[in-house]
Formats: C-alpha cells, sequence, structure tokens
C-alpha cells in the first residue's frame, strides 16, 4: 500500500460521521433558530473532524506502545503496528494536526469568546489523554463515557452556541443521540476486542462488564437516539423522522446477540450506516420542515 493511503487508513475516514453529524446537527438548530454565519460554521465542521482524526492518530500511537494492536487482532490493521507509519512519525503527524486545530480554533475564540479556548483545549487534551499518558481513559472504562461527551453533547451544544453564543435544549437532547452512536460504535469494537485487551491489560468497560453485560449496554445506547427523536418530536414533529431508522437499529441489537469474531466488523459498519441515515433525516427535518410550534 502507497504510504499516503496508510495515513488515509490511520484516519478511519468511514468512522468521521461520528463527529460530523452531531456538529452538522448543532449547526443545523442554529440555522432553524435563525443565525448561521457560513465560514463560521465551516471552521466548526473541520475542527470537529480533525479533533476526530487526531484522536484516530493517538490511539495508533498508544495502542501500539501499549502492545494492544497485534497481529491477532479482528479489527482492520493499524499502520503503526504494521510498521507501515513509525511511531514518532505519528507523533509528529498528532502534533501537526494538533496544531492546525489550536490555530483554526483561535479564529472561532477571537468571533465568540474565551469561553471556547477552554472547551477546545479539552477536546485536544482528551484526544491525547484517550490512550496515551499514565492511565489512558481507554484503559480503564471510560472511553464510552468520553464518546457521549465528545462526540455527542459538546459537538452539538457547542456548535451551536459558536452560532448563537446561547445554549439549547434541542442540540443537547439531539447531541445525547449522536453521542450515544459513538459510544455504540466504540462499544462494539471493545466487545469484539475483549479477549486480547484483558490479556494486555487494556481494561475497557467491555471487559469490566464481560461480554453479556455489555451487549446488554449497546442495546441501550442503540435504544438512546429513538428516545431522544420522541422527545424531540413533542415540539417538532418533523424528527419522528428519524424514527423510519429504528428497524435498522433493531436488527443490529439482535445480531449482537449472537456474534463472535469478526462477525462485529459488519456490525461496526453498519452501526456507521445507521448512524449517518438517523443524522441525515434528523437534519433534514431541522432545516427542511417549517417550525410547527412557537419557542
Amino acid at each position: 500500500m502507497k504510504q499516503w493511503r496508510w495515513w488515509v487508513q490511520a484516519s478511519r475516514p468511514k468512522t468521521l460521521v461520528l463527529s460530523f453529524f452531531p456538529t452538522a446537527c448543532g449547526i443545523a438548530w442554529a440555522w432553524h433558530d435563525g443565525v448561521v454565519i457560513p465560514v463560521r460554521a465551516g471552521i466548526t465542521l473541520v475542527c470537529a473532524v480533525l479533533l476526530q482524526v487526531l484522536a484516530n492518530y493517538v490511539n495508533e500511537l498508544g495502542d501500539y506502545v501499549r502492545g494492544a494492536d497485534t497481529p491477532e487482532r479482528l479489527g482492520p490493521p493499524r499502520a503503526v503496528a504494521m510498521g507501515a507509519i513509525s511511531p514518532s512519525a505519528m507523533r509528529r503527524a498528532s502534533l501537526i494536526v494538533s496544531a492546525v486545530v489550536l490555530a483554526l480554533g483561535l479564529v472561532l475564540v477571537a468571533q465568540v469568546g474565551w469561553w471556547l479556548l477552554a472547551v477546545g483545549l479539552a477536546a485536544l487534551l482528551l484526544a491525547w489523554l484517550y490512550t496515551m499518558g499514565a492511565r489512558p481513559l481507554a484503559y480503564v472504562g471510560l472511553g464510552e463515557l468520553a464518546a457521549v461527551v465528545f462526540f455527542g453533547l459538546v459537538p452539538s451544544a457547542g456548535a451551536y452556541a459558536i452560532e448563537r453564543l446561547a445554549l439549547a435544549a434541542e442540540p443537547i437532547i439531539s447531541g445525547l443521540a449522536f453521542g450515544a452512536f459513538a459510544a455504540a460504535v466504540l462499544g462494539i469494537n471493545n466487545v469484539r476486542d475483549l479477549q486480547l485487551d484483558r490479556q494486555v491489560g487494556k481494561h475497557t468497560l467491555a471487559v469490566r462488564l464481560g461480554k453479556d453485560a455489555a451487549t446488554r449496554l449497546l442495546h441501550l445506547l442503540l435504544a438512546i437516539p429513538y428516545a431522544t427523536a420522541l422527545v424531540l418530536s413533542i415540539w417538532y414533529p418533523a424528527a419522528s423522522s428519524a424514527l423510519v431508522t429504528l428497524p435498522f437499529a433493531w436488527t443490529i441489537a439482535r445480531d449482537l446477540q449472537h456474534a463472535d469474531g469478526k462477525a462485529y466488523n459488519q456490525l461496526l459498519a453498519r452501526t456507521l450506516l445507521l448512524t449517518t441515515l438517523y443524522g441525515v433525516l434528523l437534519i433534514g427535518a431541522i432545516v427542511l420542515r417549517p417550525l410547527t410550534t412557537t419557542k
């Protein structure tokens, strides 16, 4: 494989929907409420996606250093573990992406206020501490919680606040839905790698709970977006369009009960597709349907 393809693969492009859609949803709610500055919204989206790329790069580096990426892993091959990208090159790339995110973030800070700097620095710190440092979050069972917060609540509510300079219930509720999808993707990955993670001392939530309890948690995470869609539909009936994807979610939950080995890879792909369909329908409902009730 050519070198640039390894870098693309290390960014895990298929997973970038997990940062794109909550951010886009927050922007959609801001547009719905009457204010969107296109350049600001564009920078926000780029920062959100680059933060995920950074997290993925650091994840490759951290798991390699700690021995979690071995030839026995069931997921796609990792560039650093395969020797296609050196650890030092991955560290440099991670620092460069961090610098780009910080530079773009400072442009937004200058426009909306210093509070955003604290949020941005927290997101950068999380990207590094997820698999790096003395006690990485991924190794102590906090990965799913971090996903709900930083791949759901923060990008959705934050994108809205960047445009409106205020918070609102709708982007927070929507963010919970996308955070649950992100946590489900991570959880499926962790259940798949449960045995190997246990051997290398990576105490993910799946390792701590065991396969059966972790699978039940995945069922809950897949249900949360539909509960939030029902809540949103009380004020915005068009939001119920996202419920169309519920049968798809149900089949994923059903198949999780009997999955094993590399079958989890297909379930991961299906969950990412589900997230995309849900995001398109919900954002489309926000942007295209008129407000049915006054705020």
